[in-house]
């Protein structure tokens, strides 16, 4: 038995990748510190005994820089018992019928699985699913990494900052994401095995970009607030300049056709594929999501002022390439992220108990109603803030 776990031991180091200078070097001198100081008395047992343990824990110490850098694991030395004890209790459950759900929530990243890998409260720039949670890519440090799930690989690719955000493409074999450079943000897209890093734009906002239904087009928002629509086949741009979609905030193209949905701080806007260029306006109510359900457009209102109107889901049908309204799901509180795949909707909304996240399929069909809800998949404390939601 002790032979068959030093050979999965040494196959496991094997794998891990290297870890870089500083976080070597400081494991290094951490453990060097850990040793005891030397006496006079010669106890060469003990000494020899005190070698092995160094040795060894210089070992497990690279092998935890190795898989932090990897993003496999948030490793801390010497944490304080008082962080010990602001550590968040709750769990991420994983809503019925999905295979994988992802939160980020005050720069953590909380990811449950259906086949039982969890993370809870690794600290991230970023994160997201890809198609059917087979992966997950986040922000680490000044890298944008990738794993799988369940462990089995991993990749990590050297940024020029902060990875801010991160779109998959539908087929999963691109990603698209915004780095902070220090002077403002640029977007990138690479390739879904972490190859073949392309820059598409010097200077564009932090807002997650949206692929098309064909993964041949990504939108993205420019620095200057307009849309953007990129056709990776032909390199090309096309520039949505609609009064109503200056100052974009998010965007998302419908499941399928070339349908893309623009929002900005008070409505949103249809556009792309035969859409008429029309939408709607709630001021000064506050938009706080967009997605697509059941090839529904769902917005997320907020009320901006206490009377204003909201919190609610507006519904919308895409109908000869106009938006029409179809009804209203009301959550029991203010919307804080959402997200729609396929006919599920997953909401995150806060009160005064804190945070809490929960999923369902509403009819498809709905003039006016409560918001169904699942038992709640997690609840956080206040004070919080929902970076990202995604189920997949």
């Amino acid at each position: 038995m002790p032979n068959e776990i030093d050979a999965q031991l040494a196959r496991l180091f094997s794998e891990l990748p290297e870890a870089d200078a500083e976080v070597s070097d400081r494991a290094l001198a951490r453990t060097l510190d850990a040793l005891p100081t030397p006496r006079p008395a010669s106890r060469q047992p003990a000494r020899t005994l005190a070698i092995l343990c160094a040795a060894a824990l210089v070992l497990l110490a690279l092998a935890a820089g190795a898989l932090a850098a990897a993003g496999a694991l948030h490793v801390s030395f010497g944490a304080s018992s008082q962080q010990q004890k602001t550590a968040t209790t709750s769990q991420l459950s994983l809503p019925p019928g999905a295979r994988g759900i992802a939160a980020v929530v005050d720069g953590r990243l909380w990811l449950t699985t259906n086949n039982g890998f969890r993370l809870q409260g690794l600290p991230v720039t970023a994160a997201a699913l890809s198609p059917h949670a087979l992966y997950v890519a986040a922000g680490i440090g000044h890298s944008l990494v990738a794993m799988a799930p369940n462990g089995r690989r991993a990749w990590s690719h050297p940024t020029a900052g902060a990875v801010t955000t991160i779109g998959w493409a539908p087929d999963g074999l691109r990603i698209a994401y915004v780095v902070a450079d220090g002077s403002g943000f640029r977007l990138y897209v690479i390739e879904g095995n972490g190859r073949r890093d392309e820059l598409i734009d010097r200077a564009v906002r932090p807002v997650q970009p949206s692929w098309r239904a064909d993964s041949l087009a990504v939108a993205y928002v420019a620095a200057g607030g307009r849309p953007v629509v990129y056709d990776l086949g032909h390199r090309s741009r096309h520039v949505i300049s609609f009064p109503s979609a200056r100052d974009a905030t998010r965007l998302a193209f419908a499941p399928s056709g070339g349908a893309l949905a623009v929002s900005t701080q008070h409505g949103f806007l249809l556009t792309g594929a035969g859409a008429r260029a029309n939408g709607g306006t709630f001021a000064p109510s506050l938009v706080a999501g967009l997605g697509w359900l059941d090839g529904q457009i769902a917005l997320a209102i907020n009320p901006a002022y206490a009377g204003d109107q909201g919190p609610f889901i507006q519904l919308f049908r895409l109908d000869r390439g106009e938006a029409t309204p179809m009804g209203q799901l009301i959550p029991p509180a203010a919307i804080k992220a959402l997200d729609a795949y396929g006919g599920r909707l997953t909401v995150a909304v806060s009160d005064r108990s804190g945070i809490r996240v929960f999923a369902s399929s509403p009819a498809a069909t709905v003039k006016k109603a409560q918001l169904p809800q699942s038992p709640t998949v997690l609840q956080l404390a206040p004070p919080a803030r929902v970076d990202s939601l995604a189920v997949r």
